[in-house]
């Protein structure tokens, strides 16, 4: 396929470098590995949802990690003055090892990914729409705390009245 023909159909170099494909080819094999990839990982490719599912892991792993930091530092505090140094290698460590054991329970990984593939399929607003909403947000809460404000008015005069305040 020549250069004009990729620029005319839409198609990048690494898309016009595989010939005898058609575009339908070409979405169908997307997921597939690449010639020579093989065992070498994600390479330049889209994970999808594993990339999400990856991503919860790292963020599991830094928050006990975090976790675990306070927790060894409070109960070293209890006996003397902690060693920052250790607290931190020694949570590290455990975060670390505690993710790889929720890494490979079966339960655990596919919980997060059904999470995650749900996720993926919720219609997340646009940047307008979510501006156009704030806004909804922000009117009706101006004119709720409006009408609070007179009827509170309203009803501090007439208590006034009946007590002759």
């Amino acid at each position: 396929m020549s250069t004009e023909e990729s620029l005319e159909n839409g198609t990048t170099d690494e898309e016009s470098s595989a010939e005898g494909l058609d575009s339908t080819d070409l979405a169908a094999s997307s997921d597939a590995p690449l010639e020579g990839e093989e065992g070498e990982g994600a390479g330049k490719r889209t994970l999808g949802i594993e990339r999400w599912v990856q991503l919860c892991y790292v963020v599991v792993a830094l928050t006990l990690i975090w976790l675990f930091d306070h927790i060894i530092n409070g109960i070293w505090y209890l006996f003397a003055d902690p060693n920052e140094s250790i607290v931190t290698a020694a949570a590290v460590v455990v975060g670390i090892v505690a993710t790889i054991v929720l890494y490979g329970n079966k339960p655990v990984y596919s919980l997060i990914h059904d999470v995650t593939d749900e996720m993926s399929r919720v219609s997340w607003p646009t940047r307008k729409e979510t501006s156009q909403s704030t806004i909804v947000v922000v009117v009706t809460s101006i004119v709720a705390a409006l009408m609070l404000f007179l009827f509170d008015s309203v009803w501090s005069a007439v208590t006034d009245l009946v007590y002759k305040v």
